[in-house]
């Protein structure tokens, strides 16, 4: 084995432990996300972990040696973005524009994790009709509707690949719980109704 060859190999050797390193970093962060916005649907505020933000910065600068492993950026990036900004909602009834982010997230993957949102907020508007709660189930309602209202304004879609799926996704989300809370707010008024008559 000649010099030119040994390095090739050494080159090689490298980037694929970066790689495993990188995909390694890459599953925490979803599976940091994930536990994190199931804190968020129970409301414990205290649980919530914010060591995936300093998980995403060391992935970045892995990714900076090798900029092939981009791609590897693309699913944890739109998780955190879910995460935070159903945080923001959940706790600070705010919604946190692209600009609001500390970290460098690439403006496909917010849009994409906007979406995502969607599909939360939905659950939040559920659990507060169960608990008869329709200042609540109203305000998540709210902001799903703001964030389709943004999300559809973008029709990029040979530029942000899965967008017109999750589109979809979103609108159905939204129409299935536009339904589930007119129908909360007609038993409600309907359960008041009855209790005049009884009382």
């Amino acid at each position: 084995m000649n010099s030119t060859e040994k390095e090739l190999i050494k080159y090689f050797e490298k980037k694929d432990n970066i790689r495993e390193e990188v995909l390694k970093i890459s599953r925490e962060i979803i599976r940091d996300c994930a536990m994190n916005i199931r804190y968020v649907q129970k409301l414990k505020k205290e649980s919530i972990s914010f060591e995936v933000i300093d998980k995403l910065k060391k992935l970045e600068e892995l990714i900076k040696t090798y900029p092939d492993f981009g791609k590897y950026i693309n699913t944890p990036q739109q998780e955190y973005v879910e995460f935070q900004v159903f945080y923001s909602i959940v706790f600070n009834n705010e919604y946190l524009e692209y600009s609001q982010f500390e970290l460098d997230i690439k403006p496909e993957n917010y849009i994409l994790g906007l979406c995502d949102t969607i599909g939360e907020l939905r659950r939040m508007v559920l659990e507060s009709i169960k608990m008869d709660n329709i200042h609540e189930s109203e305000r998540y309602y709210n902001f799903m509707e703001k964030i389709y209202d943004n999300i559809i304004k973008f029709d990029y879609y040979h530029l942000i690949d899965g967008l017109r799926k999750k589109q979809d996704i979103s609108r159905s989300i939204l129409e299935k719980t536009h339904g589930d809370l007119i129908n909360f707010i007609e038993n409600l008024k309907l359960r008041e109704e009855l209790k005049k008559y009884r009382g």
